[in-house]
Parts: structure tokens; C-alpha cells; sequence
């Protein structure tokens, strides 16, 4: 396969440069790491989403905002060749989106790889995300997740997601715009999620930092009574009640076909993330319904 990565390691090539993947604040400026700020002031290049907003935390920061080039959806192509023409250069180059962690529904992916498949240095520098500062307050078991990103922003298209979003029960974190969030909280009610947990947060870590736990019926009700929600919106929604339960018979099911309860049960726990006692009480059951 010609596009397989099949670079193991991530070492230096001599006489080119690197890129630093320097996360941002997603809101308060307080927040950006010791390390991002001598990153920033020490790369040759910086890599940013909008010049403007990059400039702006710059100065925040007084550092020079004197070698920036924009990277973003519309000219990621063009600008990955640029960037990795600059590195083999001996340039230094950080690459930053707007706010958060760079490639999270943000541009950048498409330098990355072409930067492992050249062999080049990639250095992460860590830092805000919005879905790990959600993750870190939501009263909302975290341990197993799916994130979606944007939901679709067409009526037709949001709904037929969800609802394919909604199938296994799993809990799912995506992002949202404040104009279309009370939508996409109808669109759940009616897909039957009403009473599944949810947190809503809105403008994380700034000045109207607002965040809204309940169910997602109570949550559309409390923001439809709200004149006009307004900022960036993250949305982490609980699983379904019975979906352990559900994934745990289906997959016994399969298993009890082929081997014994005892060792059906083992499988199962370890695929589900159920505990073996459960899994081996479901299996009796319905090795008995069989």
C-alpha cells in the first residue's frame, strides 16, 4: 500500500527543522503553558489559522509577531508543501489554530502526515482542549466516549445523524453552535433521548462561562428560557441507561452460538467492559432462554 505510514520512531533528520504542535487557550490566556510561550518566541515560523488572532495572543505575550503565515481549510495543501519546504530549510515552525489543540475539528491534519511520511519531527505541546475541560467537570461517567465533532448544521442531515449517533447508547461529546444548539436538544427529545444526562457548556473558561446539567429534556427547557444563548458551545451526552446491559446480551449471544457460559462471559466482560460476574449471570439467563 503506497499511502501506509510505515515510519517507526520520531527522531530529527539532520539539517531540517521541525514543527511544534502548540496547543492555545481556548478562552482565558492564563492558561497557555510556560512551555507553549517559549515555543512561540523561540520557532522560526509560526502556522496559524488567522493571522489576526495569532498576532493578537502574540502581543499578549510580547513576542514578536513578525514571521506568520496562515494554514487553514481553504489552503492546506498549498501551505503543507510551503511548511515542509521551510523545514527542510533548518526553519523551526509551530502550528496553532485559533483556540485549543491544533487538528482537533481544526486544519492541520494533512501537514502532520505528510510530515511522518517524510520522516520529519513532529512535537507535541499539550495544553487547553475544550473536550478535556468538559471531561473534566461533567458528573458524567468518562471512561468511555465517543467524540463527533460539529454536528451537521442541515435539519435533514443533524437528525439522521443523531439518530445514527444514538444507536449503540453510547455517551457522545460534540460541538455546537449557540444559534443551532436549542435544535439539536428538540432533535434529541424527539429521537427519544429526553431523559438520557447531558452537560452543555458554554464559553469554557471565560468571563460568561455557563455550564447546564440535567437531562436533555430539563437542559432544552432551562436554555429555551434564556433571551439569546450566545458563544461556543460543547455538549457531552450520557449514555443511554440500558446500553451495557444491551451491548452485553448482544454480544453473549454471538459468543453462547460457540462456547460455554463460563468462557462466553469472560469474552464478553472483556470486549464490553462489563464485569465478569455480570456478564456470566446474563449468560446463564440466556443460555437457558436457548
Amino acid at each position: 500500500m503506497t499511502n501506509t505510514i510505515r515510519r517507526i520512531g520520531n527522531v530529527m533528520r539532520e539539517g531540517y527543522g521541525m514543527v511544534y504542535v502548540v496547543a492555545t487557550p481556548i478562552g482565558n490566556l492564563h492558561d497557555v503553558s510556560e512551555r507553549a510561550i517559549s515555543v512561540l518566541a523561540n520557532v522560526d515560523i509560526i502556522a496559524c489559522e488567522d493571522t489576526r488572532r495569532c498576532r493578537k495572543l502574540l502581543t499578549a505575550f510580547n513576542i514578536q509577531a513578525t514571521n506568520l503565515i496562515s494554514l487553514h481549510d481553504h489552503n492546506e495543501e498549498k501551505m503543507t508543501a510551503r511548511v515542509i519546504d521551510l523545514i527542510g530549510e533548518g526553519n523551526d515552525v509551530a502550528l496553532v489554530s485559533d483556540a485549543g489543540t491544533p487538528l482537533i475539528c481544526d486544519p492541520g491534519f494533512d501537514l502532520i502526515r505528510a510530515l511522518w511520511k517524510q520522516n520529519l519531527r513532529v512535537v507535541p505541546i499539550p495544553g487547553p482542549s475544550a473536550i478535556t475541560t468538559i471531561l473534566s467537570v461533567a458528573p458524567i461517567p468518562t471512561h468511555d466516549f465517543r467524540f463527533v465533532g460539529f454536528i451537521p448544521a442541515r435539519v435533514g442531515a443533524r437528525k439522521a445523524r443523531l439518530k445514527q449517533l444514538l444507536i449503540d447508547g453510547s455517551p457522545i461529546l460534540f460541538f455546537e453552535t449557540a444559534r443551532r444548539l436549542s435544535s439539536t436538544l428538540e432533535a434529541l427529545c424527539q429521537l427519544e433521548a429526553n431523559e438520557r444526562q447531558i452537560i452543555v457548556a458554554r464559553e469554557l473558561t471565560k468571563i460568561h462561562e455557563s455550564l447546564y446539567f440535567g437531562s436533555v429534556e430539563d437542559v432544552r427547557n432551562e436554555i429555551a428560557m434564556k433571551d439569546r444563548v450566545r458563544g461556543e458551545i460543547v455538549c457531552f451526552l450520557g449514555g443511554a441507561a440500558k446500553a451495557v446491559a444491551t451491548n452485553v446480551d448482544s454480544m453473549l449471544q454471538i459468543l453462547l452460538a460457540e462456547l460455554a457460559p463460563t468462557q462466553a462471559a469472560r469474552l464478553a466482560a472483556k470486549i464490553t467492559g462489563e464485569t465478569r460476574a455480570r456478564a456470566y449471570s446474563r449468560a446463564l439467563v440466556l443460555a437457558n432462554e436457548g
